[in-house]
């Protein structure tokens, strides 16, 4: 529909650096020559260092980059009829564009993504922002000869699993993992690690047949142990909630810890369990929550009852996670220095409602058009 050709198209200046350009995959109206593409291999052959490449709903990203760019999707959960629900007054279109494979090999050193939903992403060069997104596995790839990967910032992402080739070659320093809701966590031994895990949330439900009646499986983590690969960690601020039954003599708990033995663990919350109790290394401030407040710590968990998929993991008012930080502060997901923003909606601004009170066959040459925009910083 003609209507939403305007979709992306008001974000052209505003996602521009100075000598960079943007290039769009799968823009909706009439293409502009040296702006416009149909495939993302072929914006991504035209870019050069700098560009950005806004990635239009139903379009999909593979390749491996040896450029610094910018990627930007239109984000995710963005239709409120959907099951589970999506979040209204984000974006004007529903749709979502997707990495099938994605490598961030030697020179894309500096590259954004942020805005997509699923597929691999492979980790071989340093600065990378993996900002977000949806359902992607990140993999901290093996390099060779042995080398080291610094400052990767995987940052606002849903339902996000961090996964590393076991290769025992890699070195992984400054890495930051902040707001997310994970999936999945694994580091393992023979690689070396260090970094920041703050403000994440792990959250699972065994009572509904693994989450499919209680909002699906995209809505909540992984149940396994967490492993941290005996890296030097910082955990803190994070929220690991395992629900299987309402009595805490009874309750399972899936998130414990392996490896940890050189990481340091502060203002971290839990739920109460005597069945694998959590086990928190060195650190302070750490809290075990009663199973009684099993559905008081987040809006809508274990029960998503008419809430969107990831607006179920907003604090409760009266939550214990609003108290759980350092000098009484809020802790999780939605809270510190990067709070996530619901349906991992891209930080450009977007035009979330586009009509015309004309209709589709407005009389004469003109036609009025009302829209609405949000900045999404």
């Amino acid at each position: 529909m003609k209507k939403f050709a305007f979709l992306f198209a008001t974000v052209l200046f505003f996602a521009s650096v100075a000598n960079a350009k943007i290039r769009r995959v799968g823009f909706f109206a009439s293409p502009v020559s040296g702006t416009d593409y149909i495939t993302f291999a072929a914006a991504y052959t035209a870019a050069a260092n700098n560009d950005t490449i806004l990635i239009f709903p139903n379009n999909s990203v593979s390749g491996t980059l040896t450029k610094k760019l910018t990627i930007i999707g239109p984000g995710n959960w963005l239709d409120p009829n959907s099951t589970p629900k999506g979040n209204a007054n984000l974006q004007a279109f529903p749709g979502i564009a997707t990495i099938s494979q994605l490598v961030f090999d030697e020179g894309s050193d500096g590259s954004v993504i942020m805005g997509m939903y699923g597929g691999n992403m492979y980790i071989r060069e340093d600065n990378i922002t993996i900002k977000r997104n949806r359902e992607c596995d990140i993999y901290i790839a093996s390099l060779s000869p042995a080398g080291t990967i610094t400052n990767l910032q995987v940052l606002q992402n849903y339902h996000i699993s961090l996964r590393t080739q076991y290769n025992n070659n890699c070195s992984s320093t400054n890495l930051n993992f902040s707001n997310n809701f994970f999936y999945y966590f694994n580091t393992p031994v023979g690689n070396t690690y260090n970094g920041n895990i703050s403000n994440n949330v792990w959250a699972f439900d065994a009572t509904q047949n693994t989450g499919e009646l209680n909002g699906g499986s995209t809505t909540l983590s992984y149940a396994g142990i967490i492993d941290l690969g005996a890296g030097a960690w910082l955990l803190q601020n994070n929220i690991f909630l395992s629900y299987t039954n309402a009595a805490a003599a009874s309750n399972y708990n899936y998130f414990t810890f392996s490896n940890g033995g050189n990481s340091v663990f502060n203002y971290n919350l839990a739920l109460q369990s005597t069945a694998i109790p959590i086990n928190w290394g060195a650190g302070t401030g750490n809290v075990i929550t009663p199973i009684a407040n099993a559905a008081n710590v987040f809006t809508a968990f274990p029960l998503i009852g008419t809430t969107s998929a990831d607006a179920r993991f907003q604090l409760k008012a009266g939550s214990p996670a609003l108290t759980a930080g350092a000098g009484g502060t809020a802790i999780g997901m939605f809270t510190g220095n990067y709070p996530y923003k619901l349906s991992t909606i891209p930080t450009i601004p977007t035009i979330y409602s586009l009509s015309s009170p004309q209709g589709n066959n407005p009389p004469g040459n003109t036609m009025q058009i009302n829209l609405s925009t949000r900045g999404n910083n």
